[in-house]
């Protein structure tokens, strides 16, 4: 105990010098969202009508070092509207170290799932996983080519359930990358999601493998005044539910994404053709799948149509953003619309080490 003791002590000391051979600051802040998040679903199958509405408040200390070190604390605090009974609805933190420089990025411990570029297709998560689920545990690394501006590839892994007697374990490995050349960017979007529960006859729980891969080819241009966004991605999917149906599922399909903006208005369309995506969503739901549910269409169709606005004030620290979606599942037509208010502060103090006086 007393040589683990000292151990401690020594790579404590250690830290302690490095940081403190070094300019220092300390960074405080606070994010702050609000969601209304409003679905009428009448007649569609696969998704229910609701109404999300919560806000969440995520005061932040940490200290910076060597000008591409931080070593972060945040606590986040939600509060779901109507829960009048309960203080706060959930309390988690955020604990991370993070390296920045030019060309990497590299974080590990719990971070904000902001922190990563990729995978921002509601294929991979919904917008209320995002706010609900607005962390990542585990690593991030994330290599950028100066010479080509919005050029990147990204990995991250995020371990989302520990073993113990309800779930076994359950992890995201996830990568992305692209590579814009004039107007056109190529790219591609990788998932690999594992779910395993412990073997119930009586409840069904399997063991499952979610392997999604979305390689695309874009164009993004600004003309007359207008940006232009297009984007065709083929999408192919491998699942394997190892306790039920043993054999590799492959639905695959292809998906355009098209937008026009101006003054912050955004209209766009996003239509996926193809095969049932959420193979398993009927056994497993939300744990196993975080993107939007009508991806797991029987019609071989999804179609939303989106008109919203976002625009950021008082120097980009108050963002604003509202819309409203369409969406059809090959049968019927629903609506969804949603308000977004987020405020993002961020300060630095500089520090000088005390210096010891030795007599």
């Amino acid at each position: 105990m007393r040589r683990i003791s000292t151990y401690l002590t020594a790579v404590v000391a250690l830290i302690a010098g490095v940081v403190g051979a070094s300019a220092q600051e300390l960074r405080i802040g606070a994010d702050f969202t609000t969601l209304f998040d409003n679905r009428e679903y009448a007649g569609m199958s696969i998704d229910e009508s609701g109404t999300l509405f919560s806000a969440r408040l995520t005061p932040k200390v940490g200290i910076v070092w060597a000008e591409r070190n931080e070593l972060m604390f945040a606590a986040d605090m939600v509060q779901d509207f109507g829960h009048n009974s309960k203080f706060l609805s959930d309390v988690n933190v955020q604990l991370y170290y993070a390296f920045r420089a030019p060309r990497v990025t590299a974080l590990a411990g719990i971070f904000p799932r902001s922190e990563m570029r990729g995978l921002s297709s509601p294929l991979f998560f919904d917008r209320d996983y995002r706010y609900y689920h607005n962390r990542i545990g585990g690593v991030l690394a994330r290599y950028e080519n100066p010479r080509f501006a919005g050029s990147y590839v990204e990995f991250a892994m995020d371990y989302t359930g520990m073993r113990d007697f309800d779930t076994r374990e359950a992890f995201m490995i996830m990568s992305s990358g692209c590579m814009p050349i004039g107007w056109f960017n190529f790219g591609y979007d990788f998932m690999m999601g594992h779910y395993a529960k412990d073997y119930n006859p009586a409840t069904a729980d399997g063991v499952v493998d979610n392997i999604l891969l979305t390689p695309y080819v874009g164009v993004a241009v600004a003309a007359g005044g207008f940006d232009i966004d297009v984007r065709l991605s083929f999408v192919q999917s491998l699942q394997r539910d190892r306790i039920h149906e043993h054999e590799w599922m492959a639905p695959c399909g292809g998906e355009l994404y098209a937008a026009i903006s101006r003054w912050g208005v955004t209209l766009s369309n996003r239509l996926y053709m193809g095969g049932d995506l959420f193979t398993y969503y009927g056994r497993y739901g939300d744990d196993l799948y975080h993107g939007v549910p009508f991806y797991a269409t029987t019609e071989h169709i999804y179609d939303a149509i989106t008109a919203s606005y976002s625009h950021s004030f008082f120097s980009d620290t108050v963002s604003v953003e509202a819309g409203i979606t369409a969406e059809y599942d090959g049968t019927h037509w629903g609506t969804r619309q949603w308000l977004q208010v987020a405020v993002d502060l961020d300060y630095g103090i500089g520090l000088k080490r005390k210096k010891q006086v030795i007599e």
